[in-house]
């Protein structure tokens, strides 16, 4: 390996001006001085300009500009700053969280007892008000594989948490473009998918820090807006068509736990299109069985109704709900510094 590899962290940003300037500082508190910071803002109208103008006069390894791919969204802005950085390793860090001094340090002497990966995947801390107060790591050890437990939607790792060799991203294409929701996971299915040599190393202390809003700032509208909605399905499907006929038991699992969470959320927005293809695909490749397929048509038919509201059917309908959904693992790994 050179002896000073540079890093590129790569920073979209949109309305986080305040958040970003803690972003940037926690770059230029780095004990590893080799690395670049490409900040790509995707319109902002809050104070980002200025706080992103600020930093690049005062550290010529912070560059800041303004999204010129298409369309907006996060994953334009992270393949622009992809595209523009230079570095052998590259991080992808949102402009609401924060990276531990030695966190890039922690992860070259990783990548130089493990130089054959072509990422490597690092713990991360949850926190609300201060990093220092974080009590849970994202995402503990279950004993199913990655690649299962991303296509249940229970993410092992976050954006965040890998380094990346520059010729993975380009090999797997970075982020794609237009995913309203979801790209994060989209990503890493991508690497796994692609067969991506990588490691994890949960033991070691954690090196990047979560933000953690708070759960009513964003609302049930946005979170089952029609764009979010297709780009659920289009992740499912495109994940769906990379196997081939016939999936293996464990794969089919994970698909119909896949598949019947992004029905059920199509099914409660209304949005019956979608959840009509989501089932057709899924029927396709016999992730849905017969019996699944007439669950969710009656379930559609009680909320096209609008019978959910009354009680008898609410319940049930609840009921059915719930045991689609995916069980969340994260933050139930419990971070314990004394152990490090």
């Amino acid at each position: 390996m050179n002896n000073h590899p540079i890093i590129s962290i790569l920073i979209p940003n949109y309305n986080r001006g305040e958040l970003l300037r803690e972003t940037l500082d926690s770059c230029l508190a780095q004990t590893y001085p080799h690395w670049e910071a490409l900040v790509v803002d995707d319109g902002s109208d809050d104070s980002s300009d200025a706080v992103g103008r600020e930093y690049a006069a005062k550290d010529q390894r912070i560059t800041y500009e303004k999204r010129a791919l298409t369309p907006s969204g996060a994953p334009a802005c992270r393949n622009q700053a992809f595209q523009r950085s230079r570095g052998s390793y590259v991080i992808f860090l949102d402009s609401d969280d924060l990276l531990a001094p030695f966190c890039l340090e922690q992860r070259l002497d990783a990548i130089d007892k493990h130089p054959d990966n072509e990422f490597w995947v690092f713990p991360m801390l949850m926190f609300k008000d201060r990093p220092e107060n974080g009590r849970y790591l994202w995402n503990k050890k279950t004993g199913k594989p990655d690649l299962n437990r991303f296509l249940e939607l229970d993410a092992v790792w976050q954006t965040t948490g890998p380094i990346w060799k520059r010729q993975a991203v380009e090999e797997i294409g970075g982020f794609t473009p237009g995913l309203a929701c979801w790209q994060d996971v989209d990503f890493h299915l991508k690497a796994l998918t692609a067969g991506l040599r990588y490691e994890v190393f949960q033991d070691l202390k954690p090196d990047v820090y979560y933000r953690q809003h708070e759960t009513g700032s964003i609302s049930q509208h946005e979170i089952s807006s029609p764009a979010k909605m297709i780009s659920r399905k289009q992740i499912f499907v495109s994940n769906l068509h990379k196997f081939k006929q016939p999936l293996e038991e464990s794969l089919k699992s994970s698909f119909r736990v896949f598949a019947r969470n992004v029905t059920i959320g199509a099914t409660k927005s209304l949005n019956f299109k979608i959840a009509r293809e989501v089932m057709q695909q899924a029927a396709r490749y016999k992730v849905f069985t017969a019996k699944d397929l007439m669950q969710f048509r009656v379930l559609g038919a009680l909320f096209a109704l609008r019978l959910n509201k009354i009680g008898f059917f609410h319940r049930r309908m609840n009921d059915f709900i719930v045991k689609g959904r995916t069980p969340a693992s994260i933050g139930q790994f419990e971070y314990k510094p004394g152990k490090d």
